[in-house]
């Protein structure tokens, strides 16, 4: 089996159980339990974990030292690249800090966070997860990174989806207030 048909496959293993545990076990341990359990929590890390380390599955010697490895794309690509990573890393980690465990994961449900990243979209370690991949996208650009990309793009909206889910079911009205105010990813609009 070559490489390129080991990826693909990968990919599709992605997108599968991605959507399916975001839209099934992740949606059925919000509704029997208010928030993640242990196990459901720690399969919620090792999914985004899966995701980022897809790179690794295609470009294995240059992975852990992604920041000396030359890039494939045009010549724009390595510093447009390289700065997606950085500020896509920087703030996403920053935010999901920011938002912290036990809010994350539905444990402390005291009202909504409307403050710092919060106030101009309500997935800033989402969007910026996603800025992360595009940067390493630009470096090595390819039908697999492009591929990488719709899939995360797809298991990480499943995640929304579920989250916003269990998010109006907690906190109702003023939830549906915060969506028509601040947008799920970018624009001007809150949208549902």
């Amino acid at each position: 089996m070559t490489p390129e048909i080991r990826a693909l496959i990968l990919l599709g293993a992605l997108l599968t159980v991605g959507v399916a545990f975001f839209r099934l076990a992740v949606r059925a341990e919000y509704r029997r339990h208010g928030h993640l359990r242990l196990g459901i929590g720690l399969a919620e890390w090792a999914m985004a974990l899966a995701i980022f380390a897809f790179p690794y599955s295609i470009n294995r010697l240059c992975w852990p030292l992604v920041w000396s490895c030359p890039a494939s794309g045009p010549a724009w690509s390595r510093p447009v690249g390289l700065a997606l990573i950085a500020v896509g890393a920087l703030l996403s980690f920053g935010s999901m800090a920011w938002l912290g465990l036990r809010r994350s994961t539905g444990l402390q449900v005291q009202g909504i966070l409307e403050v710092g990243l919060y106030r101009w979209t309500r997935n800033p370690q989402v969007l910026f997860g996603l800025a992360m991949i595009l940067g390493v996208v630009c470096l090595w650009p390819s039908a697999l990174a492009l591929g990488w990309l719709l899939v995360s793009l797809t298991v990480f909206h499943a995640m929304v989806r579920t989250e916003e889910e269990h998010l109006t079911r907690v906190h109702r009205e003023a939830y549906r207030d915060y969506c028509r105010r601040v947008p799920r990813y970018l624009g001007r609009e809150g949208g549902r």
